[in-house]
């Protein structure tokens, strides 16, 4: 067999392994979608799997591979017989790779794909130099759920298409993806995707003033690029949604957090709150998580570790959460982010959005390079439960009223024709911008 296993999820990626001849499991399909064919290839040997110094079982055996994209498809492979392994993948998105244990009944973790050099928690195989890459042995310590391969720093960066400085700069994007490797989030002892389930768990950013917008800007932009404008991480929510799994709208929903959270006004909660939204489709749900009406500002890092979701009898169970210190509250330092020019006509509207990246180094504005931007911003036109359209700009007419539609600019780019929105200067309200990184985290800008 050699199908793809598709499944939405969102913010995590995971592999598994067991020991047969190599497979390629059809999961049916959730949040993601795309080609049954595949483009690229990671291979390697499982090695073995310590469990701190403890003999080697049935229970921490390697049974499955699964790898997931932040595109939310899923591949799920076994082990041939000599410990070897093949999947195939559809390049253009990190994938995580997890090695789990699924046996009597329950699913365990023992480990995920780990580069400690450079501090990946996936492989950015977003735009690789060739079609496969192999990771030799793979040496598994699932106390430390650490996945080691044994190829050479060297050639991985360069398989992936990357110099050193971009790849430690991805490093510290990619932590959230770890969470990727919860795969059966209401601890039914089943893969989620094998029951047409299928999970997200993120942290969605605002980069701006804490509440409200920042003002002042679209004057600036009508007059030209600001190049002294800088995002400040105010806050976050966490999100959480689900296809394939029902619950009625409105029904109250309560996130545990790992330790205390608090929010602008001080409020401060071992547990978030929100509500469900029934997804259009009518067969998922999505909820933000806040404390009271706020977003969370402290601590300044989303806290790692395991987050619970409890929704009327149900609790699902959030595993191996880890943060970026790229978006962490009031960050000043590595954050990627566009700035504006708003072109009009005589009869004041605009006609084209002007854009270009910048980056900030320790406080300072600097030209974002073109492979930092690659590595970090997700490019992507897909609207599912759990992929966006990325980047995005948007104009509205009040709070609430968008004008025309959310409109995509390219990652690689540097205008884009808006004429056709008669967007007059006039009636915009506010401006907001968005943008997924590579690790599924949200970024959203709000400019008056």
């Amino acid at each position: 067999m050699n199908n793809k296993m598709l499944v939405g999820l969102g913010i995590v990626f995971v592999l598994s392994v067991a020991v047969s001849s190599l497979i390629m499991i059809s999961c049916g399909s959730g949040g993601g979608g795309g080609s049954s064919t595949t483009d690229y290839t990671i291979q390697g040997t499982v090695a073995g799997v310590s469990v701190s110094g403890l003999k080697a079982s049935a229970a921490n055996t390697v049974t499955d591979i699964v790898a997931i994209g932040a595109n939310n498809e899923k591949y799920k492979a076994a082990l041939n017989s000599d410990g070897t392994f093949s999947i195939g993948i559809i390049k253009g998105w990190p994938y995580v790779l997890g090695f789990f244990n699924k046996s009597s009944g329950t699913i365990t973790l023992l480990g995920y794909l780990q580069q400690t050099d450079v501090d990946w928690d996936s492989l950015p195989v977003m735009d690789p130099s060739g079609d496969s890459t192999n990771l030799g042995s793979v040496t598994i310590e699932a106390a430390s759920f650490e996945a080691t391969p044994s190829i050479d720093l060297t050639s991985l960066i360069a398989d992936m298409n990357m110099d050193l400085t971009t790849a430690q700069y991805y490093g510290t994007i990619d932590n959230p993806l770890a969470v990727l490797t919860n795969l059966d989030l209401d601890n039914n002892g089943e893969f989620d995707f094998d029951e047409d389930k299928a999970y997200l768990f993120q942290t969605y950013i605002n980069m701006g003033p804490g509440i409200g917008y920042v003002s002042g800007e679209v004057d600036k932009m009508l007059a030209g690029y600001n190049e002294t404008y800088a995002p400040k991480p105010s806050g976050y929510q966490f999100n959480f949604a689900a296809q394939g799994d029902t619950k009625t709208a409105g029904t109250s929903a309560t996130l545990t957090c790992p330790e205390n959270v608090s929010n602008q006004d001080g409020t401060t909660s071992l547990t978030a709150t929100g509500s469900i939204v029934a997804d259009s489709s009518g067969t998922g749900w999505n909820c933000f998580f806040s404390v009271g009406s706020s977003s969370i500002s402290s601590p300044e890092v989303a806290p790692s570790g395991t987050y619970e979701v409890s929704v009327d009898s149900t609790t699902y169970t959030i595993k191996n959460f880890k943060a970026s210190e790229v978006v962490k509250v009031n960050s000043t330092d590595g954050i990627i982010y566009p700035v504006f020019h708003l072109v009009t006509n005589e009869a004041g509207y605009v006609t084209t959005v002007q854009y270009k990246w910048k980056k900030l180094v320790n406080g300072v504005i600097t030209t974002a390079e073109a492979a930092e931007i690659k590595a970090s911003i997700e490019d992507t036109s897909l609207d599912t439960t759990f992929v966006h359209t990325s980047p995005f700009i948007s104009f509205f007419s009040d709070a609430n009223t968008l004008i025309g539609s959310i409109i995509k600019f390219e990652r690689d780019g540097s205008s884009l024709d808006v004429s056709s929105l008669n967007i007059k200067t006039s009636d915009i309200h506010h401006i907001q911008a968005s943008e997924n990184l590579t690790s599924r985290v949200v970024c959203k800008f709000d400019f008056q």
